[in-house]
């Protein structure tokens, strides 16, 4: 009777330890999975980074060669709604100066104007392109070939149209801070996850303003400021749960973002279809 006993406590210990075995298994299979996704986050973080870095280099690079000049936030054609700016629109003289043509050329890539007359929209979504972000949730699907989903879009507060239909381009100088006012933000897609209920637009458009800011890092994003440098920004940095934008006077002195020419401009007065 005492060995039957000494066994049932052996097999009992035996597969406390087996438990005990799989917790430690779980536990550092969950460690080594966030440290992964960590690790992939920040290497996103940098080359998103580094990308927005370029185009804003292009950006400024354009204004020199046309009278300080700005690139159109896309094509000029008033009323023009992110899903509708496919690659024939692209390609359109609407579109000649919008910046996803010209900023690309001036890197020595193929416009989207051109990809899509040489057929070849895969081109888009190639990480060597200067619009591709690794990380950000393009359709699997032949579907993203419909037309091109961008995951950074031009700031829109930076050109308003008039009652008259003309929307000005505006002039670099024209910018009164530089230092704070936003050029390129990462921008949302169809897929991505929304940090507010206040978010909106989400479409992949080549515009967007604070409401589709992208917060694709561990709930942050990326934003480019005119002066050249960028800032990882969380969403309720930028918009408030009600979905107005975050204006200077309602940030802390050294951390206001500004997102018009003029800063006493107020962001939340629609400039049109976004």
């Amino acid at each position: 009777m005492n060995r039957r006993c000494t066994r049932k406590a052996a097999a009992g210990f035996t597969l406390l330890e087996l438990l005990v075995a799989v917790a430690i298994v779980i536990v550092l299979a969950s460690i080594t999975f966030q440290g992964f996704t960590n690790m992939v986050q920040s290497a996103n973080l940098t080359r998103a980074t580094q990308k927005i870095k370029d185009l804003g280099q292009a950006f400024v690079d354009y204004t020199s060669d046309h009278g300080g000049r700005l690139p159109l936030e896309n094509a000029d054609i008033p009323n023009i709604s992110g899903g509708d700016e496919d690659w024939i629109v692209a390609a359109s003289e609407e579109a000649e100066e919008a910046w996803y043509n010209v900023l690309p050329d001036r890197m020595g890539y193929r416009t989207v104007a051109q990809l899509g007359e040489d057929n070849a929209p895969g081109t888009f979504y190639e990480g060597s392109y200067p619009t591709y972000l690794g990380g950000a949730p393009y359709f699997k699907s032949e579907k993203k070939l419909e037309r091109p989903y961008f995951a950074i879009g031009m700031n829109s507060r930076l050109q308003r149209r008039a009652p008259d239909g003309y929307k000005d381009p505006g002039t670099l100088a024209s910018i009164q801070q530089p230092v704070s006012t936003v050029i390129f933000l990462e921008r949302g897609l169809p897929k991505d996850k929304k940090q507010s209920k206040a978010q909106r637009k989400f479409n992949g458009s080549p515009k967007a303003n604070p409401r589709a800011f992208a917060a694709r890092h561990n709930q942050k994003g990326v934003l480019l400021f005119v002066d050249g440098h960028t800032e990882v920004r969380r969403v309720p940095e930028l918009i408030k749960a009600s979905g107005e934008i975050i204006t200077p006077e309602d940030q802390a002195p050294g951390t206001s973002i500004v997102w018009s020419r003029d800063p006493d401009d107020d962001p939340n007065v629609e400039p049109g279809a976004e």
